[in-house]
């Protein structure tokens, strides 16, 4: 096999990404969110196995969730400094060797372990896909590119329980994490055939440990507050309620003194890239809480089968996956402000109609807002991170794409402690709908940070974004 020639590090104009690149890019992407949501399926049956509760269950999901937030800054910058695509070879070689690691765990702890490292590998691939993408096309065709990947994320989200469904009925839970290993290694066969791009050299890395340790404290304190509420434990509300601020006072202070982090706040300088990140935080706050609440309200309120349940939330990211590809050309010609203004105002009525609906409507009813949802999603998706990447030049792209995919798990992780926190164990229609009344805040939130992002088309992009100073480190 020839040596990939490695790419320069900005994004020609021009020409459409062609599908020999476009395509394992995505197969890539789609890897995380389908190891995110095929193990909801396999609990059960890993609880029966290992003889555990359901709290210490619980952080079989966490452990991921918090490997992906916290190690995606990370990978993102190692993405700059080596080269993205190198990068997603990486995460992909890891995924196959914990994905065999996890499934030959001789207990719960290891399984724990394995499946958080299976989460490090899915963090270096979603970042340095989008930042590679971000580099080879034009502006003109950045949000195109970013909502197929987009669609292919949003696809691994919605068919992961149904193929977990499938393998379980096949085998037993393992066999969930045996079949990361030929999907892992087809998209890297397929990746090693698209040419690499350059980073900025070795000399750009900067791992800063306390940082990362205080971005890791700042997930398990929100973690901690929804394991808290669940358990009504004042101690441990005032743990992580503590080690929440206390993580991100830590990390502004190292910033400020080292003048680095993992975590580059000097992203946060620029207004599109603040409304953005506030945005795909706020919308993933609002789709997850509505993911994870509405199967406990069918089945604890309403007495609905697994499949019904399976159905309803099938159709809210069915509609994500359809949509985005569309809504990611519309941006190209129209600008990301009208699709992000669209999306929030989608999930907004959304919410509103579910806190005005919940006192026993017909299940018809229910997939009127939670298609909306679906198409919510899939209309801003890629508009928030093209309007996010666009803020900064190409040899930032990683650092941005990683600290913004970040920014989605922020708001998933508290919508999952806010959910505990309103919910309780045994919760009434009552309580559902205040969650929803409280959804709509967020939603609110969602729509001013859209109204915030700045008119600029593509077309004035395209001559900007190749000459704009990176600011030095202060």
């Amino acid at each position: 096999m020839k040596a990939a020639t490695p790419l320069p590090s900005h994004a020609p104009g021009g020409r459409p990404i062609p599908f020999r690149t476009q395509g394992p890019l995505s197969l890539a992407s789609l890897l995380a969110p389908l190891n995110s949501t095929m193990i909801a399926v396999a609990l059960p049956a890993v609880r029966s196995e290992f003889h555990v509760g359901v709290g210490a269950l619980t952080w079989l999901v966490s452990s991921y969730l918090i490997a992906v937030a916290v190690s995606q800054p990370l990978g993102g910058r190692l993405g700059d400094a080596i080269g993205h695509l190198r990068v997603v070879m990486i995460g992909l070689v890891a995924l196959v060797v914990f994905s065999l690691a996890a499934a030959l765990a001789w207990n719960f702890y290891a399984l724990v372990v394995f499946r958080a490292l299976q989460g490090i590998g899915a963090a270096f691939i979603l970042p340095n896909a989008s930042a590679f993408l971000r580099k080879q096309v034009s502006p003109h065709q950045l949000g195109t590119a970013l909502g197929a990947n987009g669609a292919a994320v949003s696809a691994g989200a919605a068919f992961g329980p149904v193929v977990g469904g499938l393998l379980l009925t096949a085998g037993d839970w393992r066999w969930l994490f045996f079949a990361n290993i030929p999907v892992s290694a087809a998209a890297l066969w397929f990746i090693l055939r698209v040419q690499a791009d350059t980073g900025l050299g070795r000399k750009a890395l900067v791992i800063d440990v306390p940082s990362l340790l205080a971005i890791a404290g700042v997930f398990s304190g929100l973690s901690l507050l929804g394991t808290a509420a669940r358990l009504h434990s004042p101690l441990l509300v005032t743990a992580g309620g503590a080690l929440v601020p206390l993580s991100l006072a830590g990390l502004v202070a190292r910033y400020r003194m080292r003048g680095t982090a993992i975590v580059d706040l000097r992203l946060f300088t620029r207004r599109n890239y603040v409304a953005a990140a506030a945005g795909v935080s706020l919308a993933n706050l609002v789709m997850y809480s509505t993911l994870v609440a509405m199967p406990v309200y069918l089945a604890d309120v309403r007495n609905v089968s697994d499949a019904a349940v399976a159905f309803l939330l099938f159709v809210m990211s069915i509609a994500m996956v359809g949509v985005a590809p569309m809504a990611g050309g519309f941006s190209d010609r129209a600008g990301n402000r009208p699709l992000l203004v669209a999306g929030a105002i989608v999930l907004l009525v959304s919410s509103v109609t579910f806190a005005l609906i919940l006192h026993e409507p017909p299940l018809v009813v229910l997939v009127a807002p939670l298609l909306l949802v679906g198409l919510a999603l899939g209309i801003s998706g890629a508009a928030q991170q093209s309007a996010a990447l666009q803020a900064w030049p190409p040899s930032m792209a990683g650092s941005a794409a990683g600290t913004f995919s970040m920014m989605r798990y922020v708001g998933s992780i508290t919508g999952t402690a806010i959910i505990a926190a309103i919910l309780g164990a045994h919760p009434d229609e009552s309580a559902f709908r205040l969650l929803f009344v409280v959804l709509v805040l967020f939603a609110g939130a969602n729509l001013v940070a859209a109204l915030s992002i700045t008119r600029a088309r593509p077309a004035v992009l395209a001559t900007v974004l190749t000459s704009q100073p990176v600011p030095s480190e202060p």
